[in-house]
Formats: C-alpha cells, sequence, structure tokens
C-alpha cells in the first residue's frame, strides 16, 4: 500500500498506558480524542488541495515490519508530530532520528506538567491538555494552528540541522570548538563556553545562531551590553529569528530598568510576538516590561494571554495573580486558580528534587511564592535556603522586589519573613 507521505503527519508518542509523573495516562485515547481530530482538520496549503493524515505506526494494518515503517515516516512525512509527555525513550529516539532527516516539519508537544529535559530545553514544546473535554477541545485547536503555522512557514526547526548547516561551511576547527562549547555548557564551564563561541564567531560572522548562544551566556553573566549586541545583530541578520527578538527586547529592558536610558524592549519583544503569537516567553516578557513601565493593565493583559498560551506556565500564572493583588488589594487563590497553584506545585516539586535542578533558581522561586499562597509558610521559608547555592545576587533581588510589590498591598502570614530573608541572602552573595 502506498503511503502518501505528502500529506502524512506521522505521530511520535508512547503506546497504551505510561505513567507521566505519578499519573498514569491513556496515550491510545489522546491519540484518538485529541491528536488525530486535531490532525485531520488541518488543510495543506495552497495550491495543494486536502488535509493532513493521522499516522501512527500501530495503527496501519499492512504487512510491513514495523520498525521499517517507523523510518520511512520519520524521514518522509511531512510533518511529525511528537509528545514527549513521559520522558518516552522510544520517543526521544525517534525525534532525534527526524531531526536529523529533516529540517522543518518537526513540532513538539507536552502535557502541562511534563518536564523537558536539559538536552532539548531550547526546543519549543507546546503544552496540551487532554481532560477535561472543554480543555481537550482547546488543545485540538491549539495544535491544529500550529500545525497549520508550520506547514505555511515551513521554517527550519531541527537543532541538528541547524548544527549541521552551520558546521557544512566551517572548518575542522569549527566544528571542533562548537562541540567543546556545547560540552562546557553541559559542565556549566561558561568561560570556556563563552570563548570557544566568541572563537566561532569571529571565523563565521554572518551565523545568527552562533551569536544568540554566546548572547545567552553574557544574560547569565548579566554582561547586559555585550549580551545586546550580539541579539541585535543576530536579527539583524536574520529579520524572522524570533528568539534572538525576543532575547534583545528581554535585554533592553533590563539596560532601561538599570539606566533609565536607551530603548524599552517593548518594540523588540512585540516583533517576537508577531512572529509567533504562542511564544509565552515572549508575551511574559513584554507583561514585565509594561509592568516596569508604569503600565499594569496592559501587563496585567500580556501576562494572562501567556497563562492561557502556556496553559498555566508559573511565571505569568503566579505574576497576573500579584498584579491582580495589586489592583484589588486582596489575593484570590480559590476556586480554578487553586487548582492551577496544586498542578504547578507538583511540576516544581520535580524540578527542584532534579539533580541539577531544572531551571533554577527559579523552579524554587515559583514553588516557595505557590506555597506561600497555598498557605504552607514553613515550606516558603525552607525553598528559599534551598535556592541559595543555585542563584545570584540579582536573581534574588528580582524575586524579593516581586514580594514586596504583593507586600505594600496585601497582608500574608511569613511573607515578610520572606522578604527579610531574600534581603540577607541577597547581601550575602553580594
Amino acid at each position: 500500500m502506498a503511503i502518501p507521505f505528502e500529506r502524512t503527519c506521522f505521530v511520535v508518542m508512547p503506546f497504551g498506558p505510561k505513567k507521566v509523573g505519578d499519573v498514569e495516562v491513556d496515550f491510545d485515547a489522546i491519540y484518538d480524542t485529541v491528536f488525530a481530530p486535531a490532525i485531520s482538520a488541518v488543510p495543506l496549503p495552497a495550491p495543494e488541495e486536502g488535509r493532513l493524515e493521522p499516522r501512527r505506526t500501530d495503527k496501519d494494518f499492512f504487512s510491513a515490519h514495523i520498525s521499517q515503517a517507523m523510518f520511512e515516516y520519520l524521514e518522509y512525512s511531512r510533518a511529525v508530530l511528537a509528545d514527549i509527555s513521559g520522558l518516552n525513550a522510544n520517543v526521544f529516539y525517534e525525534l532525534g532520528v527526524r531531526h536529523r532527516a529533516r529540517s522543518a516539519g518537526t513540532i513538539v508537544f507536552r502535557q502541562v506538567n511534563a518536564l523537558i529535559p536539559f538536552d532539548i530545553n531550547q526546543i519549543k514544546a507546546f503544552p496540551y491538555e487532554y481532560t477535561p473535554k472543554e480543555k481537550a477541545r482547546e488543545s485540538q485547536e491549539l495544535i491544529s494552528r500550529v500545525l497549520s503555522e508550520s506547514l505555511a512557514e515551513n521554517a527550519l526547526d531541527s537543532p541538528v540541522q541547524i548544527a549541521v548547516s552551520a558546521q557544512r561551511a566551517s572548518s575542522a576547527e569549527m566544528q571542533a570548538l562548537l562541540r567543546d562549547a556545547e560540552e562546557a555548557i553541559r559542565v556549566r564551564d561558561l568561560a570556556s563556553a563563552i570563548d570557544r563561541f566568541e572563537r566561532v564567531r569571529r571565523m563565521d560572522p554572518s551565523n545568527p545562531f552562533v551569536r544568540v548562544k554566546l548572547g545567552l551566556l553574557f544574560k547569565d553573566e548579566e554582561r547586559w551590553d555585550e549580551a545586546l549586541a550580539l541579539f541585535a545583530e543576530a536579527a539583524r541578520i536574520s529579520p524572522r529569528y524570533g528568539d534572538a527578538l525576543r532575547e534583545q527586547g528581554i535585554v533592553e529592558n533590563q539596560i532601561w530598568r538599570k539606566r533609565s536610558a536607551g530603548e524599552t524592549g517593548e518594540a523588540a519583544l512585540r516583533r517576537a510576538i508577531a512572529l509567533n503569537p504562542t511564544d509565552f516567553d515572549a508575551l511574559a516578557s513584554l507583561g514585565g516590561a509594561l509592568k516596569r513601565m508604569g503600565r499594569p493593565d496592559e501587563a496585567l493583559q500580556m501576562y494572562r494571554k501567556a497563562a492561557e498560551v502556556s496553559r498555566g506556565h508559573t511565571y505569568p500564572l503566579l505574576n497576573a495573580l500579584k498584579l491582580e493583588a495589586q489592583q484589588k488589594g486582596s489575593l484570590s487563590t480559590a476556586g480554578m486558580v487553586a487548582i492551577q497553584l496544586r498542578k504547578a506545585a507538583a511540576s516544581l516539586e520535580a524540578q527542584v528534587a532534579a539533580r541539577p535542578p531544572y531551571n533554577a533558581p527559579w523552579c524554587f522561586f515559583d514553588l516557595a511564592e505557590i506555597r506561600l499562597y497555598l498557605g504552607d509558610g514553613a515550606r516558603f521559608l525552607a525553598l528559599i535556603d534551598e535556592a541559595v547555592d543555585h542563584g545570584n545576587a540579582t536573581q534574588f533581588r528580582t524575586f524579593r522586589e516581586s514580594l514586596e510589590m504583593l507586600a505594600a498591598k496585601v497582608r500574608l502570614e511569613h511573607l515578610e519573613e520572606g522578604i527579610a530573608k531574600l534581603r540577607e541572602v541577597e547581601k550575602a552573595l553580594g
């Protein structure tokens, strides 16, 4: 039987019941009720006719060996949807094969509380929910929209192909430097990573991806001017490089915040959002910029949008809660908000328990804040202590200042004690 690969969307996901965290999930039901209907609703871009067709190797009724069929799907399918929920080894193997095979048409999804491993956390993984029915319908709409935009844009989305493309035109020395830089990042030797990327940048002046990598390292070290120059240059070289524009806007706002001069970051962040309306990092960062610019109503709108797009990511969710509390003079954590907070807390507990912790120190700060809101003051204070080995003075100051704005309007048990503890840590870290 001939397979119409030109209109096939191959689904890479676990089969049957599997654990995601502590919850057993029926992935076959998710395929039948969420993924397959969403894929079938996607029209092929004009002038082509017809719609995408969902495929999964265990659903095919022909005599081919399942492994052979799987490799053919990964190599030739128009699109691949990969669900990394549950950190299934087969899924990651197939995702790697696809990224090596095709430069575009690979879209990654994950359940809302599923972790993204450090090794692939630079890949956009869209969150989805499968219960209740209303959330499943919203997820279907999101999946259909992302697939439609992916088909229309046909943009480079494979980190493997990005690296290979950069290396094909480079010398053996450049390839060695890029490998050394990535290994240095893995072991947190940032000075060595910066040195290697700097050398590659000088050897390949037109490569925007190396500039962003280097800029992120400077950003981590709070070398704001150097980071900004790299992000702006990457965006100039590749005007549709949304990640470069987002990072440019974030750093511009940091500089504006410190010096009250230069660009506020708003323009670059809005350009990033225009390129990718589902980039919740850009939406939430714009919310932060607007808040610092004294535009709380607009900031709250951006935080809410970011929380919606990300299906309840803690950063926009918590910032929206704080802004609402400042406006109303009270903190509301009842009903659906309490459910969202408990779900977020379960995911964050796994992040702080990981070795190394995932997204430290922010996972500690977010979990501490949620525990405060849920009335667990002891855990709130303990998490501040646990974060000490994973953050710097600027990060502790950012967390403290956000809590101080809340404390100006709302009284919560242990809040003032936590602020005092943060101030002590900030002073000790210098």
